[in-house]
């Protein structure tokens, strides 16, 4: 019955189309919607749950629609939809908080100053790491184009990449490098915004595997002019972290990815942290 009410709501609004009374035409249209196969006949009668995120069978359509990268995680994947489908536009503190609650993330955004008023600005640096410059790209360990810090060598020397954990994002591209410094100017620190647990200082909790996705959302919500200080722990990680041998007088974390095969460099705070949470040996 509602394929024929699907029909008759298509139909020409005209006496000729008309099929409210008993007549042949009436008759052709209900004898072509029961006639419908079971399986269309089903796939129709759902179809208003496709517009909805937590619903739809068109999963794949949608990211797809909305450029996302499909994760392993159905569940995963239907919370990132659904904040895009959250995303109608806005800038505001209440509006990117709730965008990113909408896709998963348990953090709350708080504003810069932490009295007023008199509105006093929070000092940023207490909050964050100034970013650390590694000596290594590479190892030998990693198959790859050995780094040393050793110039007769006459290798590459690899030594522009963030070797720590800044708590802060500014921009991203698809390289390590190092974000700018965090200003000494208070006149600056009116342009940060904090994202982190529901009490201002605690840190929210963030799954490892969704880091890039959690961090790109941020990136496209937030103004442009603003710094984002990220007050939130990244748990499970899959990162297999070992300490090498000294390599042109240094020693220095590593860190394998699993998923990529890719060997980053840490700093040595990151290595300890990471590595207390393992049981994993180098042979």
């Amino acid at each position: 019955m509602l394929v024929f009410r699907i029909i008759q709501h298509l139909l020409p609004r005209s006496a000729a189309w008309k099929v409210t009374i008993e007549k042949t035409l009436r008759k052709f249209f209900e004898g072509l919607a029961a006639g419908a196969p079971d399986a269309a006949r089903t796939f129709i009668d759902l179809v208003y749950e496709d517009v909805f995120p937590s619903t739809t069978r068109e999963l794949s359509e949608w990211e797809k629609q909305f450029g996302l990268e499909p994760s392993s995680d159905e569940a995963t994947r239907r919370l990132a939809l659904a904040a895009e489908w959250k995303a109608t536009g806005g800038q505001s503190p209440d509006y990117i908080e709730g965008v990113l609650q909408t896709a998963g993330f348990e953090v709350f955004v708080h504003d810069w100053w932490s009295s007023g008023p008199p509105y006093v600005a929070r000092d940023p640096h207490d909050y964050t790491e100034q970013p650390l410059i590694g000596t290594f790209q590479c190892s030998a360990l990693s198959n790859q184009p050995q780094c040393q810090n050793n110039l007769s060598l006459g290798q590459p020397q690899c030594n522009r990449f963030l070797a720590n954990e800044t708590h802060y994002l500014v921009n991203k591209d698809l390289t390590h490098n190092a974000p700018p410094p965090i200003p000494d100017d208070p006149a600056f620190w009116p342009f940060f915004v904090y994202i982190g647990g529901e009490t201002f200082g605690d840190p929210a909790s963030i799954p490892a595997e969704r880091r890039e996705e959690f961090e790109r959302l941020i990136l496209k919500l937030r103004p442009t002019h603003l710094w984002i200080v990220v007050l939130a722990n990244f748990t499970g990680s899959d990162f297999i972290v070992f300490f090498p041998e000294e390599q042109g007088g240094d020693q220095f974390w590593m860190a394998l990815d699993p998923k990529t095969g890719i060997w980053s460099p840490l700093g040595d705070e990151v290595g300890q942290t990471l590595a207390s949470t393992q049981a994993t040996t180098l042979s």
